[in-house]
């Protein structure tokens, strides 16, 4: 089967394995051959690359075994695969990108749903979580993802739609803004972008932020000076849209007053722990951006901004023992969120986030860490089902939304890295086990670990792409494990290593099968 037709059957789509074995749907003979020759070479292979993990006796069985078996998603999610036509890439913008053909050439398009029951490709506020299984495992594939994005938001369709949640009419896909996804499978995905409809997302806080993070971790973690040049002028087009989120001119965003971001049934109003985090640190990585493109304006005005926002966010947001979730009059203004540390999540990721490029304070951080483990893990369902979304102070869930009170399997294996990172190992561990035990063992959802599930087991949308960031957890542990061998140089006042970097090749190589 080597044809692909989208549901509005506009074009033939040829799958990645024709390159090697011809379009013509008669390979199954060769594709045999061809397997049966070398599967002992696989096997060989996979053992390879699993054994450093699955040798590891510091390693409790059940991480061993969500770590390789949640990376079911990555062939079981609608995923395609495809050739990439010379003549399908539009000349005009693409341009600016040297790289964007090579790159979609030589390695495809890669396509995976956000779940199996919620059909949309590359949903890239989930993508943003589970995003670390691709740039650990198969980084050309991720880079690939990466260079579609910046190729769709620089697009717009300008035809208008009702989104079903506001009622409100609007365009389609508006230029400069990241999409939230690539298209719809029963649709045209790639040429037609943005098949969700509850919100219009161009108003989303976390979008291009995670675009921006996203950037500068692909290329901390591969070493591609070609990528980071490329996707340079499109991180100053997102930021660009981002700053009319900072009404007061503050150094802050302010969400809206409605839903607009991954928690998209959670009202979020002012200054928030997970937007403005997310903001703070996607405005760090452009400091260092700008560092590495030699733009010493545009670092000057981004250090600007930061000195102006961690001063807004800290004195707004900071209680003493957690980040509050928003700046609102609302009860629920005071919720501990789980993933309020999102952005320092990202930032530790990047190898940034503490000593001179420090954004969040560590003792604040730890500390909320902390509190979140006391109160979203502990105090819920007797520390035995992960972290619950939202908690309010006296140890009682936040039932203020749809979303509030339920466990989101992605957020708390990125939560577990954040701990990790932190050196709350220990923690992390146990906040990831609850979610390991309650979705494969309790629930018997091996291999369609839903997005969410509640208390009393209700769980919603199976098989979904957040859970892949187990991966974060990996890495942390590799990061960790670094440290211990060697601390990277610093050139002085900027934060950029001068030495070996983590990541490009050999960090990973003992967990890659290239």
């Amino acid at each position: 089967m080597p044809r692909i037709m989208f549901g509005a059957k506009g074009q033939v789509h040829y799958r990645r394995y024709t390159r090697f074995f011809g379009q013509d749907g008669d390979a199954a003979p060769a594709l045999s051959h061809y397997a049966l020759c070398r599967y002992t070479e696989w096997e060989e292979r996979i053992s390879a690359w699993q054994s450093p993990v699955l040798d590891d006796r510091s390693l409790p069985a059940w991480y061993k075994s969500a770590l390789f078996n949640e990376l079911y998603f990555l062939a079981d999610g609608g995923t395609v695969w495809l050739e990439v036509l010379e003549d399908s890439l539009p000349e005009e913008l693409g341009r600016n990108m040297c790289h964007l053909r090579p790159t979609l050439r030589d390695y495809g398009r890669f396509g995976y749903l956000e779940g199996q029951e919620y059909r949309m490709y590359n949903t890239y506020d989930v993508h943003f979580y589970a995003s670390f299984a691709l740039i650990m495992l198969w980084p050309k594939l991720e880079l690939s993802l990466q260079y579609d994005m910046a190729l769709a938001t620089l697009r717009e369709d300008l035809t208008r739609r009702r989104y079903l949640m506001s009622g409100v009419m609007a365009p389609v896909k508006r230029r400069n803004v990241i999409p939230r996804d690539i298209g719809d499978p029963d649709d045209e995905p790639w040429l037609r972008v943005n098949a969700y409809l509850i919100h219009d997302t161009a108003d989303w806080k976390d979008l291009n932020l995670k675009f921006v993070l996203q950037v500068y971790r692909d290329y901390y973690l591969t070493g591609d000076q070609n990528f980071l040049k490329d996707m340079w002028p499109v991180c100053l087009a997102v930021m660009e849209s981002e700053m009319k989120f900072d009404k007061d001119h503050d150094g802050l965003i302010e969400n809206g007053g409605y839903a607009d971001q991954t928690y998209d049934g959670w009202v979020t109003t002012g200054p928030s722990a997970y937007c403005g985090g997310l903001w703070l640190a996607a405005v760090a990585v452009m400091v260092q951006m700008a560092a590495l493109c030699g733009a010493q304006d545009i670092q000057d005005k981004f250090s600007s901004i930061l000195s102006r926002g961690q001063e807004a966010y800290e004195r707004l947001l900071w209680n003493g023992r957690y980040y509050n979730y928003d700046s609102s009059s609302r009860p629920q203004s005071r919720s501990v969120m789980s993933d309020q540390c999102a952005g320092q999540w990202f930032l530790k990721a990047c190898g940034l986030g503490e000593g001179d490029t420090e954004v969040f304070p560590t003792q604040h951080v730890v500390r909320a860490l902390q509190t979140i483990f006391e109160l979203n893990v502990q105090a819920f369902a007797g520390g035995a089902m992960g972290a619950v979304n939202g908690m309010q102070p006296h140890g009682v869930p936040d039932k203020s939304s749809v979303q509030s009170d339920e466990v989101w399997v992605g957020v708390v294996y990125g939560l577990a890295a954040t701990m990790i990172q932190e050196g709350l190992t220990w923690e992390g561990f146990q906040t990831a086990e609850g979610c390991y035990r309650t979705v494969w063992e309790r629930l018997g959802l091996a291999f369609q670990t839903p997005e969410a599930y509640c208390q009393q087991r209700v769980f919603r949308s199976l098989a979904y792409m957040r859970p892949l960031s187990i991966w974060a957890m990996q890495l942390a542990l590799q990061q960790q494990q670094h440290k211990k061998v060697s601390w990277p140089k610093v050139e002085q006042g900027t934060g950029l290593r001068t030495g070996p970097m983590f990541g490009p090749k050999e960090a990973m190589a003992n967990l890659s099968p290239e």
